[in-house]
């Protein structure tokens, strides 16, 4: 066999391996991009149908609704007087309590809630968090985020267009009618994804939001996306991340790099509070930490939840809970 043929059969096989994998990257970012976009969608559970049909067994009244023009499926929630607060919203009041901070007498509210759950998540997750937060003495509003639960839209966009961006505020302004009380202070809680959402919203409307708490949320959804690929040897991160940004381009999605959360909190004079758990390998602690220093807010709390990850952030035994109650009594008046 000839130097030259063999010289020939080496770059052969190298051009497809190149080939094969050029391939497979655009095949990772097809599948990323479309799962970025249109994630699939959690059905409503058996548990959570109980919730929505005997709220009472929440200490709650729960409705049903159609926010924003029809366009946002949410639910309306509030402390009932008469059925007294249940086992976890009167976890919430002791340890109020212990921290001496005032109650008022159950179902009184002083303010308006907007909740806003994560990625892969739908808006009866968090009716748990609104249970706590009647006790606390606040009624809430709970949209489904676009591509998520029953929401008639169909592609998620992380809050960068303009039905995502105001779908906090819309929202707001239909459970201020609701209730009644178009003068009540409000305040936004987000999770994950959630909480690029609030913070969106607070950084487009600061006067609206008397406070603000993020959970295990980012900086940047192209500094995650980047933390996925590490493991991978070099230059195939560069490589995915840039096929992943084109994908989605060209799919009709959205510019990844632009999806910032520390460009907006420099808008965000709001009080906030973040909160990471120390474990989380979904949404780094780097990532929830470089968000708080980015917020231009003058009060702010920087609060890491020890031995959680992004899964159990909530419901790990810590006065998580009520620190956030607190935090949105102290503030939102």
């Amino acid at each position: 066999m000839s130097r030259h043929f063999k010289i020939r059969t080496v770059f052969k096989y190298l051009a497809w391996i190149v080939l094969l994998l050029l391939l497979s990257i655009i095949t990772i970012a097809w599948i990323a991009s479309g799962t970025l976009m249109h994630p699939e969608r959690r059905a409503l559970q058996d548990y959570q149908l109980g919730w929505v049909r005997n709220p009472a067994s929440l200490g709650m009244t729960v409705h049903t609704a159609r926010c924003s023009n029809g366009k946002v499926p949410c639910l309306f929630t509030a402390p009932d007087g008469l059925a007294g607060p249940k086992a976890r919203g009167k976890a919430l009041r002791r340890q109020l309590e212990n921290m001496n901070i005032p109650l008022s007498t159950y179902g009184e509210t002083q303010g308006i809630l907007v909740l806003l759950h994560g990625r892969r998540g739908r808006k009866e997750d968090l009716l748990p968090i609104a249970e706590r937060f009647a006790a606390a003495g606040f009624k809430c509003v709970i949209p489904d985020l676009p591509a998520h639960g029953d929401s008639l839209i169909d592609k998620a966009n992380f809050a960068m267009v303009p039905i995502e961006r105001g779908i906090a505020e819309n929202v707001l302004k239909d459970a201020r009618a609701y209730f009644g009380e178009n003068q009540a202070p409000a305040g936004i809680w987000g999770i994950s994804m959630g909480g690029a959402f609030a913070l969106r919203a607070a950084s487009n409307s600061p006067h609206i939001w008397k406070a603000v708490v993020i959970v295990a949320s980012f900086d940047s959804l192209e500094g995650v996306v980047l933390d996925k690929l590490a493991f991978l040897p070099q230059p195939l991160p560069a490589l995915l991340g840039t096929s992943l940004e084109w994908m989605l381009r060209v799919r009709g999605g959205f510019e990844l790099k632009k999806v910032q959360p520390k460009d907006w909190a420099n808008n965000v004079t709001s009080p906030v509070l973040v909160v990471h758990g120390d474990r989380d390998q979904v949404i780094k602690l780097k990532r929830g930490k470089r968000l708080f220093d980015s917020l231009h807010s003058k009060e702010k709390a920087w609060l890491v939840v020890r031995g959680a990850n992004h899964r159990n952030v909530l419901v790990i035994p810590t006065p998580l809970n009520a620190r956030m109650g607190e935090w949105f009594i102290a503030h939102v008046r």
